[in-house]
């Protein structure tokens, strides 16, 4: 009798046990739902593009950062399909991460919504941007949609070192997840926590290496097509965006664009200005939030840049 009143006496603490897990679990699992740690935007694989924002999305990450993807995946609120054939002029601001913002970022935030706040009711801002995109991706995304191409005035579109190296691919559900995530709690274990204990790939960035001519062909014809449908003198800008350690190296005689003699001819050829960051005496070390991405004040010096640029040498000269 003791025996079997001690078996009971175990197998109730156990059940016990088990249940006190799982209320935990389920308090835990609804906690980070109700946080906002889940609610981010998905993306599509996509054989030419390699991946893209899926498209008519938004929400606020941490309940606290909105973010937006209109029908054509742009980081805004207006659809091009209805909205791009307004009297005023179409700016297509095509990028990376640095363009896009990402999940620290609240949407007011982002390069395109702060260049939109200053440019006004001049210009209707279009941000066509993935985080870890190449120029490769860019290519393929714009030669997806030619109608946007063929629909801007002027345009902005942004080089990073080693942008037409190769297409860049999805990493992972836990990089650029294509779904909402059945349980938040392990997600949020294995995208925040696991990380920082174990060598897992959580690399966001873009790929680097040698440039392949036929992307700078590529790179040219887009640019061609967008130059012949705009309004006015300089049809668009180049930006040179640097890393942290670019921008240290470039200080001290470093040239980090290995592209640049390209850039420059094209930039001649079709009337662009090419705006370099690490020579704008307003940028400095301090703007960058981990070696890459701007900070939020980061931002805002890239919108005053590229709003004093398209102003100067483009809105001045539309007729």
């Amino acid at each position: 009798m003791f025996v079997n009143g001690y078996k009971k006496l175990v197998i109730f603490f156990i059940r016990r046990i088990y249940l006190l897990i799982m209320l935990l679990f389920a308090a835990t699992e609804i906690a980070i739902r109700l946080s906002g740690a889940v609610d981010f935007p998905i993306y599509l694989i996509d054989d030419d593009i390699g991946y893209v924002v899926k498209p008519n999305q938004s929400g606020f990450f941490l309940n606290r950062n909105e973010w937006i993807f209109n029908d054509r995946s742009m980081g805004t609120n207006r659809n091009w399909v209805n909205d791009h054939n307004s009297d005023l002029p179409n700016l297509l601001l095509i990028g990376n991460s640095i363009v896009m913002g990402g999940n620290p970022y609240d949407q007011r935030d982002k390069l395109g919504p702060l260049l939109q706040s200053r440019l006004g009711n001049a210009v209707n801002v279009w941000p066509a941007a993935v985080g870890g995109w190449s120029n490769v991706n860019e290519i393929a995304y714009l030669q997806r949609n030619l109608d946007v191409v063929e629909g801007v005035d002027f345009f902005i579109w942004e080089y990073m070192n080693g942008g037409f190296s190769q297409l860049s691919a999805s990493r992972s559900e836990y990089v650029f997840p294509t779904s909402k995530p059945l349980c938040a709690t392990w997600y949020v274990v294995r995208r925040y926590i696991l990380p920082t204990l174990i060598n897992f790939d959580m690399n966001e960035l873009p790929p680097k290496g040698d440039s392949r001519k036929k992307y700078i062909d590529q790179f040219e014809q887009l640019i061609s097509k967008m130059s012949a449908s705009g309004r006015s003198n300089v049809r668009g800008i180049i930006l040179l965006y640097p890393t942290r350690e670019e921008f240290l190296n470039n200080k001290i005689g470093h040239d980090y664009v290995s592209d640049r003699s390209e850039l420059e001819r094209i930039a001649l050829m079709y009337h662009l200005a090419l705006v370099d960051i690490s020579k704008n005496p307003a940028w400095n070390e301090k703007l960058y939030r981990d070696g890459v991405h701007p900070t939020v004040e980061g931002n805002n010096v890239l919108a005053n840049i590229l709003n004093r640029t398209v102003v100067d040498a483009v809105l001045s000269r539309l007729k």
